[in-house]
């Protein structure tokens, strides 16, 4: 069979829209709809909040064989795999009216996402030309993102006009035909050989684990994320509704600009670190005291039942310094070699999801366990329940905070910051030793 470009490029296409797809979900469960299905589901906030730590697990855990199995059987393979749980989970979610068919379509979801992201790297990376590659990618993250975004503000707004299991039929619908007419066009497109040869390797495992520079980075890149998604996809609409008593689309609205703000972040800082020499370290610093003093402003409003919009700006700017991947990522490529570092990116990723599903359950716990009233079948927290979640955060930022400033920059950067300023120390030589020249020059003309 004759390779068909259009065919793949079609697939690429669809795989991006699918990891919209994707995002919409890992975002909308149970962030958007919070009181929504405690309302609906006459249940616990744990049982809800375990709705999206279901999904972080699942796809914490696939991100660690995922790699394997892209470089194994292709890409196309793989999300061809992940699109059919995908969408047999999205299909299941909105007609499940029990907590085991809901947690079981969220694993699917999960497993079934954790497959788009690594899978359109990997084809994109083959099918597109090197010059080109950053900026394909960057399309493709941005449409995905995108997911994030519509999750808020848009879904709230159709969730009202619809209900929410109309809503997610809808979408279920359109994710059962994309996932259909990817695996239709799949069929036409002759796939890279199987290497038998690729498997899971322990041994990677435990190098990545057995590296200081990685544990530190992953001491803060992982809370430093946590933080930002645990608001974002659990608790930060509820909060601003409950706390600031916002109402519930501006509150769905500061959630979208927090997606928006984390979607365009990424290329934002790229740009800035590219044009400072690939330094990095500093902007992690600077992304983490943010987060710090963030959680630490929210905590004392909580303390003083200070009820303010800044809390709400305080959200974004760590929805800003959240996106840090284009820098943590060559970190880790530079401190592993290139045999042992997608293992050690792959880690990074899992510990990301894991936090977020930690600190997802933490906040469910709080919320039953601390004061609270229920109106009309939803929870209104008191500030008891929100001093102890946001009291946690804060200790976690701390954590972020102490291990940021043990992070050391990449060699590559060192030798390239040295060897400027190796020029640019010659270059002032040679000018002063003109200089010199010049000056002798006119005097003995005199």
């Amino acid at each position: 069979m004759n390779r068909k470009p259009w065919a793949e490029i079609c697939l690429v296409i669809l795989g991006s829209v699918l990891y919209f797809m994707a995002n919409l979900q890992r975002v909308a469960v149970p962030g958007a709809m919070f009181d929504t299905l405690t309302h609906d589901l006459q249940t616990t906030a744990q049982a809800v909040t375990s709705l999206g730590s279901v999904f972080m697990y699942s796809y914490a855990l696939g991100q660690l064989v995922i790699g394997v199995l892209i470089a194994r059987f292709g890409g196309f393979r793989v999300v061809t795999i992940g699109s059919v749980l995908f969408f047999i989970g999205s299909l299941l979610f909105p007609f499940a009216h029990s907590l085991p068919v809901l947690y079981i379509s969220r694993l699917l979801i999960g497993l079934g996402s954790a497959s788009f992201y690594l899978g359109m790297i990997n084809e994109t990376r083959r099918l597109v030309p090197k010059k080109n590659f950053g900026v394909v990618l960057s399309l493709i993250l941005l449409i995905g993102y995108l997911g994030g975004i519509v999750a808020n503000a848009p879904l709230v707004v159709c969730m009202h006009a619809l209900g929410w299991r109309e809503s997610f039929v809808i979408a279920g619908g359109i994710t059962t035909m994309l996932a259909l007419l990817f695996i239709c066009i799949d069929k036409t497109v002759k796939h890279v050989e199987i290497d038998k040869s690729i498997h899971m390797d322990f041994e990677l495992f435990k190098v990545t684990f057995s590296n200081k520079k990685n544990l530190v980075l992953y001491a803060f890149a992982c809370f430093n994320y946590g933080l930002y998604y645990v608001i974002q996809t659990v608790i930060g609409k509820k909060f601003l509704e409950d706390f600031c008593l916002m109402p519930v689309m501006t509150a769905a609205t500061v959630l979208s600009v927090m997606g928006l703000m984390y979607a365009i972040a990424g290329s934002i800082l790229a740009f800035i670190s590219k044009a400072s020499l690939n330094r990095r370290t500093v902007f992690l610093k600077i992304s983490s005291f943010n987060t710090l003093c963030v959680f630490g402003f929210i905590l004392i409003c909580v303390c003083f039942d200070i009820k303010t919009p800044l809390i709400a700006v305080g959200f974004c700017t760590i929805s800003f310094g959240a996106s840090l991947s284009p820098l943590l990522v060559p970190l880790l490529h530079d401190y592993n070699g290139q045999k042992v570092a997608n293992t050690a990116v792959s880690v990074m990723t899992c510990g990301f999801y894991i936090v977020v599903a930690v600190l997802g359950s933490i906040v469910g716990f709080c919320l039953d366990h601390f004061s609270h009233l229920r109106v009309e079948g939803s929870y209104i927290a008191h500030n008891s329940a929100y001093l102890s979640i946001f009291s946690i955060l804060f200790v976690l930022a701390v954590i972020s905070f102490i291990n940021v400033f043990k992070i050391e920059e990449s060699k590559k950067t060192l030798r390239l910051i040295q060897h400027v300023n190796y020029v640019k120390e010659h270059e002032n030589e040679a000018e002063d030793h003109w200089h010199d020249e010049y000056e002798h020059d006119i005097y003995t003309n005199i």
